[in-house]
């Protein structure tokens, strides 16, 4: 037979077997049960439909200076120095971090710069590297009017010379005045939608910037207390959030704005004992220990403001969390790696969400309690604050502009930071940014675990941008968290957490409408900051596999689908795929799709070498043609044969395993 003759049945057959695959529908795979173990795992993509994973939450804060290596998807520009900065000068204050002194130190002791210097070098990283970035917008009330490196005193505390006020619009000052990208620098004033303008403008197109409404309200009175001396109050929060979310709207309607920023618990609930502060509004569905009441309060009243102007003001309520969880007396945000913190470190991001776990801190026992005050209770932070948005201002997004679970140079901080990159994307967190509490030589495990969703492989390779369901049998001893690729339907990526000292022999079975032929694996352990590749795991049973966790480890699983005809797992159809493909043929049982079971019902026939052949095709004549081998006599008629039995019945092809 010729080659053209060849080529033509083939053909026949394809268009069969094309015509019939159309018309069946696809269905769950039920997995396997892959026997005994210590922990089970499981995954289900059709418990609900999927939920897009938020990119900005694998953030940290000042990256472009970083020395780490691992990617991110959001940079910071945050933190205590940016309260006082003077975009128009660059200068800033130290406040009680050093001195209360103004000086240069946010451009490395460069004078005489250009408006907005500080804030350049990190804009253009962020664009070159496809990185959002948030800039802080200070609003406390006042800006450093000089970079003279002295203290501010006591008695020259806002106002004063040594500050310019911060205005939310310039018009307010200067009827009729358009912003500047050459602001006056001799007045007294620091513009807010002038600052913004000038972000705007010098932004590349489509860059992504957020703003944040300035820093850790509730402490300025003590980190900050020559620019803001008195107590902040619940009112002044209100008008200055709602007036400089204003300022930033008038510049760009669609940025997002972050605000609240507080430094934890006591800001959250109170403002750090506000003057004004109220135990108002109650939740519909009834009040419980725990009420983040300025939060509450701050939803409530932004909301109010966003209805009459009718618009959005503050986009995302955001946060900081330094955990106050203790283990054996010590705080976990320490690099203390003793049995004793390490075990709690490991448990500690159970408290973002997890209604059964109680930690042990002052928060657990005298703010979230069970039953009565003392008696500790679950924080479940992420549910508590999506509830008060759902109450009080519906849509609002949530952020976490700093944390950190310390540990970061021990394996054990490792493992508390890829759990709590895995709630984020559960729990709907809209952004999250990392802040290195020990620098960035003692953040090698930190960086480990961005490394596990960011680029497991070392070549970019990623956690899946869909959420999707998954639980594991052990909530004390592990974690699992699970997601689709929505431009690669062949690929889910897993990531499996042992928080235990000892390996854990693992179950995993994943319901899916697909099924899966190999697993890749990739770990983080104690021996190692680096995720290091481990052997694959062929997945011999439907949808199921046994697999070892290491001691305290974090393990980025890559489940791969083969597509039709790609044998090989390569990414390719080829002859490559056609050579398994003739080895396997007349496998009566026990076959696998690696050994050319395209179908994936036991044998190797001639339904496997069609859906080969209708893969090929696809993919380029040319490709075919130089892959496809005159056929010997003999295969050609078991080939034949194979294609003709399946005239006058639907082919048993991939989709019928769906």
């Amino acid at each position: 037979m010729t080659f053209n003759a060849w080529r033509g049945l083939l053909a026949i057959g394809a268009l069969q077997a094309a015509l019939s695959l159309s018309s069946t529908p696809a269905r769950a795979i039920t997995p396997d049960n892959p026997g005994a173990a210590d922990v089970r795992l499981t995954v289900n993509s059709l418990a609900k439909p999927a939920r897009p994973i938020s990119p900005y939450i694998y953030g940290m804060n000042f990256f472009a200076g970083s020395s780490l290596s691992n990617p991110v998807t959001l940079d910071r520009l945050g933190g205590n120095r940016w309260t006082g900065y003077n975009w128009e000068t660059n200068a800033s204050n130290a406040g009680s971090d050093w001195y209360h002194q103004s000086d240069n130190f946010l451009t490395n002791g460069q004078s005489n710069t250009a408006p907005g210097f500080a804030v350049l070098g990190s804009l253009q990283s962020a664009a070159a590297h496809d990185r959002a970035l948030i800039v802080t917008v200070p609003t406390a009330g006042y800006a450093a009017a000089d970079a003279s490196g002295q203290t501010v005193t006591e008695a020259q505390a806002a106002p004063s010379s040594r500050w310019k006020e911060v205005v939310a619009q310039k018009t307010t000052k200067y009827p009729g005045a358009s912003l500047s990208l050459t602001p006056n620098k001799t007045d007294g004033y620091v513009f807010t939608d002038e600052f913004v303008n000038w972000v705007e403008k010098t932004k590349q197109p489509g860059q992504e910037v957020f703003y944040s409404l300035d820093n850790e309200p509730g402490l300025w009175n003590s980190t900050h207390a020559r620019l803001h001396p008195s107590q902040p109050t619940f009112a002044e929060l209100r008008d200055k959030t709602i007036a400089h979310a204003a300022a930033i709207k008038n510049v760009n309607p669609n940025a997002k704005v972050f605000g609240g920023v507080g430094y934890g618990w006591q800001d959250f609930v109170q403002l750090q004992d506000a003057g004004d502060r109220v135990t108002s509004p109650s939740h519909p569905g009834g009040d419980e220990s725990g009420e983040l009441h300025f939060y509450e309060w701050l939803l409530k009243e932004t909301a109010a403001a966003e209805a009459a102007q009718g618009r959005k003001l503050m986009d995302v309520l955001d946060f900081h969390w330094y955990p106050e969880a203790t283990g054996g007396g010590v705080r976990i945000v320490e690099n203390n790696n003793s049995p004793a913190v390490v075990a709690a470190r490991v448990q500690a991001p159970r408290s973002l969400w997890d209604p059964t776990y109680v930690e042990t801190s002052w928060i657990s026992q005298w703010g979230t309690w069970s039953g009565s005050p003392g008696n500790p209770g679950p924080i479940k932070l992420l549910p508590r604050v999506q509830r008060d948005i759902n109450d009080f201002n519906p849509g609002t997004r949530i952020g976490i502009t700093e944390y950190n679970y310390g540990g970061t140079n021990h394996i054990s901080g490792g493992i508390a930071q890829a759990d709590a990159l895995g709630v984020f994307g559960v729990q709907d967190v809209f952004a999250a940014t990392f802040w290195s509490l020990h620098g960035d030589s003692q953040s090698q495990y930190a960086a480990g675990a961005f490394n596990m969703y960011l680029n497991y492989d070392g070549n970019g390779g990623s956690f899946g941008d869909e959420s999707i369901t998954a639980a594991t049998s052990s909530l004390d001893q592990s974690a699992v968290y699970a997601s689709l690729d929505s431009e690669d339907p062949n690929r889910m990526v897993l990531v499996a957490i042992n928080r235990t000292a000892a390996a854990k022999t693992t179950a995993l079975e994943v319901t899916h409408d697909q099924r899966f032929d190999l697993a890749e694996v990739y770990q983080l352990t104690s021996a190692s900051a680096t995720p290091q590749r481990v052997a694959d795991i062929p997945i011999e049973l439907v949808n199921a596999f046994l697999y070892t966790m290491p001691a305290y480890s974090v393990s980025t699983i890559v489940l791969r689908s083969g597509a039709d005809g790609d044998f090989n797992l390569d990414g390719v159809v080829d002859g490559d795929d056609l050579s398994v493909w003739k080895t396997g043929y007349g496998t009566p049982s026990g076959a696998t799709f690696r050994d050319g079971d395209n179908d994936r019902d036991g044998d190797v026939d001639g339904d496997d070498f069609l859906a080969w052949q209708q893969a090929a095709s696809g993919s380029g004549s040319t490709t075919v043609q130089a892959a496809v081998p005159e056929p010997s006599c003999v295969a050609l008629s078991l080939i034949a044969l194979g294609m003709l039995s399946q005239r006058g019945r639907k082919p048993a092809a991939r989709a019928a395993t769906r």
